[in-house]
């Protein structure tokens, strides 16, 4: 077959649905021999088309729609309506993958998967940015509608689909995110100080969030938690904030300008060469989200030896198991008590840091892009 896959989310500083794609287009097109894939993007005029973040080879190409900068296309379609994509790619292929929430329209005729990794613009509106929730709402039902079939990246994502939208179970499949343990594993004191000490200056053992600043990651609940530590504990932890800034950050900011006096340190985005080296270096990993499609971070801290302490909502304990410590998003003294626990019994840390590594272990991106192309496999036997 002949699949394309819209890669706009490749091409811009990649967090979640970034990551996600480059890390199971990578594995299954090591996995598949047999089809033919074209990464498509909006390349105005061909700017920025390199470097490109997947390597081409004989089954493995790119295609880019030059004559319409994203802005504009964007702008038409929540403006007015979404063009048909195949269209402006002057191409009928066997199969579209769109993995980044929508299906574009297809007249030409050809099949489609895509992945709708949550539906927290409908549950949690307040954690979504206006524009990005009206989108939402508009063009993912007639996404579950058009598409020949459906991934969810965890099943309570996928129960969420369809106790709201009552799309047919049977036309939705798990494909969860993984970790590539070829770079997410405990690292060498050396490999840690070079990146924790020389490159972020952090000096002291350390409380760690990875992840994007913004409200729906709930990091005024974990500086309320860390405000709460005795002062015995926090004079021992520094809390490390690593993470670009969100949208509606503005509290955020004004929190962490109340809390000056404490020894609180924000990194900014961090690189993907940088986060296993802050996580192995890590006392515990705190990740109290209001709400998870899947929840990357606390998998990635796992596999590298760290305990964790996450939400006991969504998809959360669906991805930690029994490795790791669950509290309620909206309780601090309990993410406080928590943190505090795990801080002061080696023997609680240790147990997490090895339950910790083999539920890790059970996420391989060959797995999930094996699920992949059991549906591409699929559709196309459908056609």
């Amino acid at each position: 077959m002949r699949i394309f896959v819209e890669g706009a989310s490749l091409f811009r500083q990649r967090t979640g649905v970034g990551q996600y794609t480059k890390n199971l287009l990578e594995a299954l097109f090591r996995l598949d021999e047999v089809n033919q894939y074209t990464i498509f993007a909006f390349a105005f005029l061909g700017r920025g088309t390199e470097p490109k973040p997947i390597a081409s080879s004989p089954r493995v190409g790119y295609r880019f729609i030059r004559y319409v900068p994203l802005k504009v296309f964007n702008a038409i379609v929540r403006k007015i309506t979404s063009p048909p994509i195949d269209v402006m790619l002057g191409s009928r292929p066997d199969l579209f993958f769109f993995p980044n929430f929508v299906r574009y329209p297809l007249p030409l005729g050809s099949s489609a998967v895509a992945v709708v990794h949550d539906i927290s613009f409908v549950h949690h509106p307040e954690h979504t940015a206006r524009r990005n929730r009206q989108f939402l709402l508009r063009y993912v039902p007639k996404t579950l509608k058009k598409c020949q079939h459906v991934i969810t990246v965890s099943q309570h994502a996928k129960d969420e689909v369809v106790r709201y939208y009552g799309t047919d179970p049977d036309r939705i499949s798990i494909v969860s995110p993984a970790v590539d343990h070829s770079v997410f594993h405990p690292r060498s004191k050396q490999e840690i100080a070079a990146v924790v000490a020389e490159k972020y200056g952090i000096s002291r053992p350390y409380i760690l969030y990875t992840g994007t600043l913004e409200p729906r990651k709930n990091i005024k609940g974990i500086l309320d938690a860390y405000g709460k530590l005795p002062p015995a504990v926090r004079s021992s932890y520094s809390l490390v904030l690593a993470g670009g800034k969100g949208w509606l950050d503005r509290d955020i900011k004004a929190q962490l300008d109340s809390l000056r006096h404490l020894d609180i340190i924000t990194t900014g985005y961090v690189p993907d060469e940088d986060l296993p080296a802050l996580y192995s270096g890590a006392s515990v990993f705190v990740y109290p989200s209001f709400y998870e499609g899947f929840g990357m971070p606390p998998l990635e801290a796992m596999a590298c030896n760290t305990p964790v302490i996450v939400a006991d909502n969504s998809s959360l304990p669906e991805v930690v198991g029994d490795a790791g410590i669950l509290v309620d998003a909206h309780d601090s003294a309990a993410l406080a008590h928590h943190m505090e626990h795990v801080l002061g019994d080696p023997a609680l840390a240790d147990k997490l840091r090895r339950r910790g590594l083999v539920r890790a272990k059970t996420f391989t991106w060959e797995a999930s892009a094996q699920r992949l192309l059991a549906v591409i496999n699929k559709v196309g036997a459908g056609r």
